[in-house]
């Protein structure tokens, strides 16, 4: 598919009313993980921006800016979509919002007009990043802040075991398609409009990404049981503190390999040698967390919480099962190995408890790979024949039961 055909389909999407009458149904429904959604995106924009002067481009129905213009920001908004326009004034109310038709990459906007621009769910439908970038920079002062919300490419690529391109993913086609973006291209693109990358913060952890773990044939995120834990972040209040938690105060600090999406501020001013030096602090950061588990204290000023308070905290959370394990599941997945968390370190109180169920999980891995795959030795594969039947697969559920039983004790009150 051409990118223009994917560009205009994409823009034409939402310029049908009834799909924008469900948009705005589904962005107010307290169902899965919107709660948590709205929650982090919304704070996230607004933690990045500077001035009053806000431009919100792709505002739809104006879920990132409508509360920062409750809080005082001056707002404009606009949008391709003449629908979008009207189900944000709706919402607006009586808030001062100025709203005017507009295309992402031809603002109808002078130069140096805002202090920022936000755009919240825009950049994931294009391809065409430099392009949007530069016409988004033109309109924002010097110094000014663009903040958006992209794809992680790294997470893609880490969490499939291969290079994962922009141009395999349009080739799904353009109902299919969400740009995801590299930590490469990011400061390629910020050197070559005149940008400089101020920070990128992962998020969505618990409902963006390819975790993979050995209990589920497919991705975390895509089974019926993390589903059903998602569920309850529109009801307990408890577990959305957790995730929120999680998003701001870890996942967050750390880069893109880590969730499957991420919000970008760039400021307007040319800076290639701090863009190359904050890329280069990224990569190590990789090397960290794919070696040996990262302490807190190795994570320095990232950490927006003295590690001390940070243990704090999280142990708070942990007190309760349920928030127990969703953490669990999550953080021990979410790099590719079960064993790269330190939860003791993370966790004081409740690190112990998680220690033993991840070994409990290392030996359950073990036994049953054993158990998979002995009679595909060829010592053993007579073995597992007689009369013309392969037994191995009738054996397996006992073989599992006398392995656990016989040498770690399970079943007997006696295992370690």
């Amino acid at each position: 598919m051409e990118n223009k055909q994917l560009i205009d389909w994409k823009t034409d999407a939402w310029k049908n009313r009834d799909m924008v009458a469900w948009y705005a149904k589904r962005m107010e429904e307290n169902t899965g993980s919107n709660r948590l959604k709205n929650r982090i995106e919304t704070e996230l924009c607004e933690r990045f921006l500077t001035g009053t002067e806000l431009l919100d481009v792709g505002i739809g129905t104006g879920r990132a800016s409508l509360p920062l213009a409750r809080k005082g920001f001056k707002l404009t908004g606009t949008d391709s979509s003449q629908a979008m326009l009207d189900e944000c004034r709706r919402q607006a109310g009586a808030l001062p919002v100025t709203l005017v038709p507009g295309d992402v990459k031809a603002l109808p906007f002078p130069d140096a007009r805002f202090d920022s621009l936000v755009s919240l769910n825009v950049m994931t439908h294009f391809p065409h990043v430099e392009e949007v970038l530069r016409e988004w920079k033109r309109v924002i002062r010097p110094g000014g802040r663009l903040v958006f919300d992209i794809y992680a490419l790294d997470h893609l690529s880490f969490s499939r075991g291969g290079a994962v391109s922009v141009d395999d993913l349009i080739a799904l086609g353009a109902d299919r398609f969400n740009m995801h973006l590299s930590l490469e291209r990011l400061v390629s693109a910020a050197d070559e409009v005149g940008l400089t990358v101020v920070a990128t913060a992962p998020y969505g952890a618990l409902f963006s990404g390819e975790y993979r773990h050995s209990a589920f044939h497919k991705p975390l995120q895509e089974t019926h049981w993390w589903l059903r834990q998602l569920s309850w972040l529109a009801q307990d209040d408890a577990l959305l503190e957790m995730a929120l938690f999680l998003d701001r105060e870890w996942f967050g600090r750390l880069t893109s390999i880590v969730t499957g999406r991420y919000m970008v501020a760039l400021e307007n001013r040319a800076d290639p040698a701090a863009n190359a030096a904050w890329l280069a602090g990224e990569r190590a950061l990789v090397g960290r967390l794919l070696g040996q588990p990262v302490r807190l204290e190795e994570l320095g000023d990232r950490l927006a919480l003295p590690p001390a308070a940070w243990r704090e905290a999280f142990d708070q959370h942990l007190d309760r099962l349920r928030n127990r394990t969703v953490a669990y599941f999550l953080l021990s997945t979410c790099f590719g190995r079960p064993d790269a968390v330190d939860w003791q370190d993370l966790a004081p109180r409740n690190g112990p408890s998680l220690a033993r169920w991840a070994a409990a999980e290392g030996v359950d891995r073990r036994v049953q790979h054993f158990v998979r795959d002995w009679h595909r030795q060829p010592a053993m594969a007579p073995l597992a024949q007689a009369f013309g039947l392969d037994l191995a697969s009738g054996l397996e559920y006992e073989l599992q039961r006398q392995l656990l039983a016989r040498t770690l004790g399970a079943f007997n009150g006696k295992a370690e």
